[in-house]
This record gives C-alpha cells, sequence and structure tokens, in this order.
C-alpha cells in the first residue's frame, strides 16, 4: 500500500469512503471518553485521529500499518491537527502490545487485504490485546445483497483474501477466534458490513 501513500484520502472520498463513512464507523463504535482503541491497518490516521479526539485526554488512540509511507503520512497529518493519536508500523499478525491493553480494536477495510491464515492469525492478536469486555470493530466486504454487486464482484471469489468476505465467512473467522457475540450492525453500500464482536469478560 505505499504506493496509495500520497493519494490514499482522495481516493477514498473518490468512493464513498469519506467523511460520511468514517463518522458512520465511529457511530457503530461508540467510543467513550478514557477508552484505549487501536486501529489495525490505519492507512493515512484518519479514522485514529478521530478515535483520538472521541476518547479525549484521559485515553489514548494508535494506529498500525504495514506500510511505513502510510505511517509517515498519519504521523504527518497527525502533527498538522495537533492529534494526540500515535502511528508506528505493525502487522495484525504480531501486535507489538502487551495483553488486554486495549477497550476497543478499529479494522475498517483491512481484513480482506489478508489471506485465510493471516486472517486467523491476526484475529487470535486483537482477541489477545483486548482487556476482557473489550470490543472488536470491524467493517470489510461481506456478502454484496444485490445482484449487480455480484455481477461486478464475482470475479474475485477467485482471489482467496477476498473469496471468504464475499461468501459470509467473515463472522466466522471472528467466532473462531474467541468473540462472543458476533453481530453485524450495520450495513455501507450493500456490500461492506459493520460487524461488533465482543471478547467475554
Amino acid at each position: 500500500m505505499n504506493w496509495q501513500a500520497p493519494f490514499y484520502d482522495a481516493g477514498c472520498a473518490l468512493v464513498g469512503l469519506g467523511r460520511k463513512f468514517r463518522a458512520a464507523t465511529l457511530r457503530q463504535a461508540a467510543l467513550a471518553p478514557g477508552e484505549r482503541v487501536l486501529d489495525v491497518g490505519c492507512g493515512s490516521g484518519v479514522l485514529a485521529r478521530l478515535a483520538a479526539a472521541a476518547v479525549g485526554p484521559s485515553g489514548f488512540a494508535i494506529g498500525i500499518d504495514p506500510a511505513p509511507k502510510m505511517i509517515r503520512v498519519a504521523r504527518a497529518s497527525a502533527a498538522r491537527a495537533g492529534s494526540r493519536a500515535e502511528f508506528q508500523v505493525g502487522v495484525i499478525e504480531r501486535l507489538p502490545f502487551e495483553d488486554a491493553r486495549f477497550d476497543l480494536v478499529l479494522s475498517s477495510l483491512m481484513l480482506h487485504h489478508l489471506p485465510p491464515e493471516l486472517k486467523r492469525e491476526g484475529l487470535r492478536e486483537v482477541y489477545r490485546v483486548l482487556r476482557p469486555g473489550g470490543r472488536l470493530l470491524a467493517v470489510d466486504f461481506d456478502r454484496p445483497e444485490h445482484p449487480l454487486w455480484w455481477a461486478l464482484l464475482w470475479p474475485w471469489l477467485t482471489v482467496p483474501m477476498i473469496a471468504d468476505n464475499l461468501r459470509g465467512r467473515i463472522p466466522e473467522y471472528l467466532e473462531r477466534a474467541g468473540f462472543r457475540p458476533v453481530q453485524a450492525t450495520g450495513r455501507w453500500f450493500g456490500v461492506l458490513t459493520f460487524w461488533l464482536a465482543l471478547k467475554p469478560g
């Protein structure tokens, strides 16, 4: 994703994943002051900055991304905005944090970039770093609602990274990682789903 860093935000806005989408994600997350938030696959850091503002000075938000150029963009944007959000290079399958560090983990349009085994490893790591009673809010591709989406997306069924998403298997991945319950709490454009997954307390 390094090559996308300079124009990532403009591209998101162009395809309908700009401000309104991020605002909807934060509503689904239901952040509270003082919460500790991790954004995995944070990209340019917009969502992590918004989360940092929502949790206030008594909480914190950290974003990780495997692309160094994305992290550079995220840090520069945070500095310009005076945001308290922090950013570091990292991968979901080896999170550099201790057990039970976070109240909430955000995963926005990241899971479909991972092959099946990394999805499993990454979600186990997310489970590990959440406190008991903590939650994961994931939004990603899901089984399309409309035949037109199937007409556009069916070739992706041949790509292992996204095929399980389009077959509706993300809740199965979440449950196998230990999350209970797993709830679909919203849709976006009829092809993205918001899932709220809880780590039992």
